[in-house]
């Protein structure tokens, strides 16, 4: 998994809209799991730690809502976008990095 490919990916033009919303969607759809999921844990921190729970809640849930669904999608996305695309993005990439 090449994470700045994909990131490269969200960023590009030629990439369809379909393809990114998709991935940003199932990003969001996992990391909202992953909030169920943690939900006893921080019912229970902020039970014993009302300040540190709370402030915890917050800030962590709101940076993983935004940072979470972006990070799965650029996984995700040289995946769901055609092969052809990719390969030519890559090129174009690694040739002005000089690799």
């Amino acid at each position: 998994m090449d994470i700045r490919l994909g990131y490269k990916l969200l960023r590009d033009n030629r990439v369809p809209i379909r393809a990114k919303l998709t991935a940003l969607g199932i990003g969001a759809a996992c990391i909202a799991m992953l909030e169920v999921l943690e939900l006893p844990l921080e019912a229970v921190l902020a039970a014993i730690l009302p300040l540190v729970g709370i402030t915890d809640d917050i800030a962590l849930g709101g940076a993983e809502a935004v940072i979470g669904p972006v990070l799965i999608a650029t996984m995700l996305l040289p995946y769901m976008v055609a092969p052809p695309l990719v390969q030519q993005i890559r090129a174009e990439w690694e040739g002005a990095r000089g690799v």
